[in-house]
């Protein structure tokens, strides 16, 4: 099973050839080659679709996603969450303003002082910290469920993410390279599935593509039977893939959550999102 899925996940397929995402062109030129490159594989996906994930490319797999969505399993999580924040709004109000609708589409962010991204959850523990209140754990529960609360609220937003230093550009070109370089037992990188093989089966599972894949969280799994963070899923993915796993919220999975989210500039967030 291991050697199929190898040879499924690598047929055709050389990272540094085939990505034209080098360190010598611009970030948005780096977008719109990687958005031109899904166009092409899947010219009857509508842009703004790629949000949906797996869900573009299986109508027996949408069908059931979208009977899930009827009655979501996350609404308690989110109401979970809406609690949080009215336990410490002041806190939180404090931190990012009264405007519950404007906080998601805000992060990831590049913070010029500090010269390092902020993602939301990040945000969220170091305003808990700031005011003396206890930081949530990082994978899931309150700081999955504050963030889902936040996600819902900003549904329909366009993700903007800023790139306007060279020290942003050098967070999106670390979090480039995390994505594009092959590393681990099996020799892969997440461009080889996310990209070059998205909509592919492997493991009896639709690989998602790239594309898009910020919008929707945190995400709520079938396999999980709760929320969990983006980098929850960049933990459990390399683990998959034999690779040690960066820290949650550590620098690199900060930089590869923001190089992922601006190259989904443009897509609505649809957060939190079902998947299986």
């Amino acid at each position: 099973m291991k050697k199929i899925m190898i040879a499924a996940l690598t047929l055709g397929t050389t990272v540094s050839a085939n990505m034209a995402m080098a360190a010598d062109i611009t970030p948005e030129q780096s977008r719109q080659q990687f958005v031109d490159y899904f166009k092409a594989k899947s010219p009857s996906i509508e842009f703004n679709e790629y949000g949906n994930g797996v869900y573009n490319y299986n109508p027996d797999q949408r069908m059931q996603w979208q009977a899930a969505e009827e009655f979501p399993p996350y609404l308690d999580f989110i109401d979970a969450g809406e609690a949080l924040w009215e336990k410490d709004q002041a806190v939180y109000e404090n931190c990012f303003g009264k405007d519950v609708t404007k906080v998601r589409v805000m992060y990831p962010r590049f913070n010029e002082k500090t010269q390092k991204v902020e993602t939301l959850e990040g945000q969220i523990n170091q305003c808990r910290t700031d005011a003396k209140l206890k930081p949530f754990g990082w994978k899931k529960g309150d700081i999955a469920n504050l963030s889902a609360y936040l996600a819902y609220q900003a549904r329909g937003q366009q993700i903007d993410v800023k790139i306007e230093s060279e020290g942003a550009k050098k967070a999106f070109l670390d979090g480039q390279a995390y994505f594009s370089k092959p590393r681990g037992q099996f020799g892969l990188a997440c461009a080889e599935c996310h990209v070059y093989n998205a909509g592919r089966r492997a493991r009896g599972n639709t690989l998602g593509p790239a594309l898009g894949q910020t919008s929707h969280v945190p995400m709520y799994r079938a396999k999980w039977k709760e929320l969990g963070t983006l980098h929850r899923r960049y933990e459990g993915c390399d683990k998959n893939m034999r690779i040690v796993p960066a820290k949650v919220q550590s620098e690199t999975y900060k930089n590869l959550e923001f190089f992922e989210a601006y190259m989904a500039n443009g897509i609505e967030i649809n957060g939190p999102g079902y998947r299986e």
